[in-house]
């Protein structure tokens, strides 16, 4: 039964596809594999040490991963409803980007779930991947006719452009094969005009070494160059995003405001700053490295208050808050007037000191 569309069956079964889903299927196997091309990425070091996909190539990359698997349906979520700038408005507010505004993989979880438990009846076997490690998630969108790959790197489709998450459920039942569109961003380089680190210069690739989301999640020390270009954003940067024509729907609204007031979060306990942005990549689950990106947005951005909070958080117990209040006060101050001799009297970190130490000089 080879010839059956999967969005003719779903709806042939009952089940609703819900609006801003898109669905394409393709058969397998496939001989669809992106090993190769993650490896390479890997290898020029662009993958800036993430794990994830990267850490198992041959696998991850692999299309034909289930022997009993005939088919792979691609689960496409529209999550951009107005877009606005990522860059706050208001002083001492902090911006998140907008595909991090909400968990917008629970509605492709919720509608895979589904799936699941419809094939689950017909005992047929099926195998999610949502957001994993183990999957590369565009693997089979370009040939489902969904869109194509941009020049940021991004998965585009039509009037929706890159605001869309991906999901793959393999599944032991033979669909009909969505037809390969030949889709292009053609002359069109907007994304990497836009880009504020240059981490789109080479285009189809995205080096994560320059790239701000990626040291917004980063547990290593922020480079004194990146953490001026992060300005005051908390948490992602969509810079290419927004820019994408094909994404500048009037249709397009986001419901949720992307800015955060900075002060609330560095104040806020770690319990529960963790729980109120439980979705966010965080190393090691440690809001201390929120806090830290609030605090680097916050010295881009700051209050005529700011100066003060930084100053307080030089007795903070963690070392990750204090080094990054050091710099704060260098941003908003030059450190003019914090005393030298009673800095270096308190301070027992050789990291917070050597952070010191560089910026008087």
């Amino acid at each position: 039964m080879k010839d059956i569309n999967v969005i003719n069956y779903l709806n042939k079964s009952g089940i609703e596809i819900p609006e801003y889903i898109n669905l394409s299927a393709v058969s397998l196997p496939s001989l669809e594999n992106k090993s190769t091309e993650i490896k390479n990425i890997k290898n020029k070091k662009k993958h800036a040490d993430m794990k994830f996909t990267f850490s198992n190539p041959d696998y991850s990359g692999l299309g034909d991963k289930f022997e009993w698997a005939k088919s792979c349906i691609i689960v496409s979520y529209n999550y951009g409803e107005n877009y606005k700038t990522n860059i706050a408005s208001s002083l001492g507010n902090g911006a998140i980007a907008r595909f991090a505004i909400e968990d917008y993989y629970l509605p492709i979880k919720r509608f895979i779930d589904q799936l699941k438990l419809h094939f689950d009846k017909l005992n047929l076997k099926t195998q999610e991947f949502i957001d994993s490690p183990n999957h590369y998630d565009r693997l089979f969108f370009q040939k489902s006719g969904l869109g194509w790959q941009g020049k940021s790197s991004m998965m585009l489709a039509p009037g929706i452009g890159p605001w869309q998450l991906i999901g793959n459920l393999y599944v032991e039942k033979e669909f009909k094969p969505f037809e390969e569109k030949t889709y292009s961003c053609g002359t069109c380089n907007l994304c990497q005009i836009s880009c504020p680190t240059g981490a789109l210069d080479n285009e189809y690739q995205i080096d994560s070494t320059k790239c701000i989301s990626y040291w917004l999640q980063s547990p290593k020390i922020i480079p004194h160059e990146m953490r001026i270009k992060i300005a005051n954003r908390f948490y992602g940067c969509d810079d290419c995003l927004l820019s994408c024509p094909p994404g500048q729907n009037k249709f397009i609204n986001f419901k949720s405001s992307n800015e955060v007031d900075l002060n609330e979060i560095i104040n806020m306990d770690n319990k529960n700053l963790i729980s109120k942005f439980s979705w966010f990549y965080v190393p090691k689950r440690n809001a201390d490295y929120l806090k830290r990106n609030a605090i680097i947005a916050l010295a881009n951005n700051p209050r005529s208050d700011s100066y003060k909070l930084f100053v307080r958080l030089l007795n903070a117990s963690s070392e990750i808050i204090r080094l990054y209040s050091v710099w704060a006060l260098w941003r908003v101050d030059k450190l003019n007037t914090i005393n030298k001799k009673n800095f270096y009297k308190s301070e027992n970190s050789k990291e917070v000191l050597s952070e010191f130490e560089r910026l008087i000089k």
